[in-house]
């Protein structure tokens, strides 16, 4: 199995990577530049699945995913 593969989620239509990215480190401990080369990165390389929550740094994690995502 390729973890980069797209998989399905249930019947929604919507296509994932099976590999995901957890963001916990992307809202607390790394930097913002950190986190910019990490995501940018992930996409680059073919991840199409990332975990965020609003406990990763307060909304830090959110708010650098959406900055890197959406360029």
């Amino acid at each position: 199995m390729d973890p980069l593969e797209l998989a399905e989620i249930g019947k929604t239509g919507l296509k994932v990577s099976r590999l995901g990215v957890g963001g916990v480190a992307i809202g607390r401990t790394a930097t913002a530049e950190e986190s910019d080369e990490t995501l940018k990165r992930c996409v680059e390389l073919g991840v199409r699945y990332f975990d965020t929550a609003p406990l990763y740094g307060g909304g830090v994690s959110e708010k650098r995913y959406g900055e890197v995502l959406s360029s």
